[in-house]
């Protein structure tokens, strides 16, 4: 066993086996690789899920992927219609994966909370910002979920277990180990030639980072808009069943008073005849 077996099985595991898992991982490989397994932290109900997310739905993830690296390019040329283009789709996206997060919850007799959905979709924007945050998510070892700022790097610190270990391919994609086929790392077995591009305004650059931070803040605006109408639904929902409810207190009401009626009624016919006799 070494420590990308290891990362795999325990933050695949339930979140409730994690402590366990971790405890039988770390004593099964002894030594130096024991106490690293020993010092894996536990992921956030979020993280887990979207660590489930990353094992059961890797179509989304290369969905992320390929959706990313058009996003990036299209910033790095500034191409800000392209950007606006991508919108519809980097939307709908965010809403998929907030989905079936949510299913996954389920299906772990968990509840993905509103909050949790915002760091769901605060996840995603991550990725599809940033080149490292979208390996991060497909490794599937994420401890915390992600968020970006709109400018720079997103923050990745404590947030991926064995973080050395994250390497990130050509295309997008995440892969563990220090070492790429061939007994090199990717760093080592690729060396560019070195080449001159003339600087660029730094207009360019702060328009690029505040276009990015407006699609940030507004994937974070449509997905509480959506929030706000499916809490809406429900609100509608219970006002309808309250007014059911109400209905159905009438009727019974007015059955009531009919019966009590007519049982005194009923009293005071037997009274009569009892007088009689």
């Amino acid at each position: 066993m070494d420590l990308d077996e290891a990362v795999g099985e325990l933050y695949g595991a339930g979140l409730g086996d994690f402590v366990a898992v971790r405890t039988r991982l770390a004593k099964e490989a002894g030594g130096d690789l024991g106490r690293e397994v020993k010092a894996l932290r536990k992921p956030t109900v979020t993280a887990w899920l979207l660590n489930l997310l990353a094992r059961r739905s890797p179509e989304l993830l290369a969905e992320i992927g390929e959706l990313g690296e058009r996003m990036r390019s299209a910033q790095g040329e500034g191409d800000a219609a392209a950007l606006r283009g991508a919108r519809p789709e980097r939307d709908a996206l965010v809403r998929r994966v907030v989905a079936a997060t949510r299913e996954i919850a389920k299906g772990e007799e968990r509840a993905l909370s509103a909050s949790g959905e915002d760091e769901v979709a605060a996840t995603v924007v991550a990725a599809l910002a940033d080149e490292t945050s979208q390996a991060a998510l497909a490794s599937g070892m994420l401890v915390r979920a992600l968020s970006y700022s709109g400018f720079g790097e997103v923050d990745l610190a404590d947030a991926v277990a064995a973080r050395a270990r994250l390497r990130v391919l050509p295309g997008g994609a995440a892969r563990t180990g220090r070492d790429e086929p061939g007994g090199a790392t990717q760093d080592e077995s690729t060396k560019d030639e070195p080449s001159y591009e003339p600087p660029e305004p730094p207009e360019a650059a702060e328009l690029r980072e505040t276009e990015l931070r407006l699609q940030t803040v507004e994937a974070e605006v449509d997905l509480t808009t959506s929030q706000l109408a499916e809490a809406e639904e429900a609100l509608a929902r219970a006002r309808e069943g309250v007014a059911q409810v109400r209905e159905r207190l009438r009727t019974q009401s007015t059955e009531r008073e009919r019966l009590t009626t007519e049982a005194t009624r009923l009293r005071r016919a037997c009274a009569r005849a009892d007088r009689r006799q």
